[in-house]
């Protein structure tokens, strides 16, 4: 008896998260914005800024070669007029194999939210140095951001001096 009454929790736990990884609902028959991702060519590198979720939602394509989504700016809608939460990330991808793997990757990554437009297109930008790299969203019509803009700090950054003690003089 004490096993069923555990049990029965459990499986309606199980069955709820089942019902989350259905598919993702179908947006364009209401009113909608698009997100579109970008990337920009750099010295020895791309820089990439894409859509990873929204909404909780992988938007991400499943590849056995990831590297085949750089230069992809993937579009993607998400329903107007109500709050989204759109994971983005903003990376350096390097043409040398030997570099991606031994060098500071300079990403950021990280949650971004708004109420979308009807109509809008937004598209992800960013910057990405040794020092700092940023990512954002932006509005295609107006040039404004749009939420927050998403930070990290390199490995190349410099570390502030530390502040003198009384003991140091």
């Amino acid at each position: 008896m004490r096993l069923a009454a555990t049990s029965i929790p459990l499986l309606f736990v199980v069955l709820a998260g089942c019902a989350a990884l259905g598919p993702p609902p179908d947006v364009s028959a209401l009113p909608h914005a698009t997100i579109v991702g970008s990337h920009t060519p750099a010295e020895g590198r791309i820089d990439t800024f894409r859509t990873i979720a929204i909404d909780g939602r992988a938007v991400l394509g499943y590849s056995d070669e990831p590297a085949k989504l750089i230069k992809v700016d993937e579009k993607n809608l998400v329903a107007a007029g109500r709050p989204v939460r759109v994971e983005i990330e903003g990376m350096a991808f390097y043409d040398n194999t030997v570099r991606r793997l031994f060098w500071s990757p300079m990403r950021a990554q990280g949650v971004v939210e708004f109420v979308p437009a009807a109509g809008a297109t937004y598209s992800l930008h960013g910057s990405i140095t040794p020092q700092l790299s940023s990512v954002w969203i932006e509005n295609d019509a107006t040039h404004e951001v749009v939420g927050n803009k998403v930070s990290a700090v390199g490995q190349a950054a410099t570390a502030p001096a530390p502040a003198a003690s009384d003991a140091d003089e």
